[in-house]
């Protein structure tokens, strides 16, 4: 579970400030509630679900392997996560991915596509 608004800025453990989230992206988070948008150099609140809808700031790419941001808070979160291993490199999340994709599983059938 993550805090929506980290304990250490105030939040609560209340189920409003919660979110499911895994390890990875919770210690890549931290106590962060903002990201670098890559286009616009600026300093955007990161991406809530509580409040905002995945599919307004995010699409998959065709081959499921990658998330893009979309608006300055997904692209922000992308950043801030390193939903895509960008950063750290070690590959884990595209492996994973690509193990998903091919057993069917992946991407969630909701979720949009990137068109380019």
């Amino acid at each position: 579970l993550d805090h929506l608004v980290p304990r250490s800025l105030g939040g609560s453990d209340e189920l409003d400030n919660l979110a499911l989230a895994c390890h990875r992206c919770n210690s890549r988070r931290y106590n962060f509630t903002t990201g670098i948008d890559s286009i616009t150099q600026q300093e955007i609140p990161l991406f809530n679900p509580r409040n905002q809808q995945w599919f307004d700031h995010f699409v998959w790419t065709v081959d499921g392997l990658k998330i893009l941001g979309i608006t300055p808070t997904g692209r922000a979160t992308c950043h801030r996560l390193d939903l895509n291993d960008e950063f750290h490199e070690d590959g884990f999340i595209q492996q994973s991915r690509r193990v998903w994709v091919e057993a069917g599983w992946h991407p969630p059938r909701e979720d949009p596509l990137d068109e380019e």
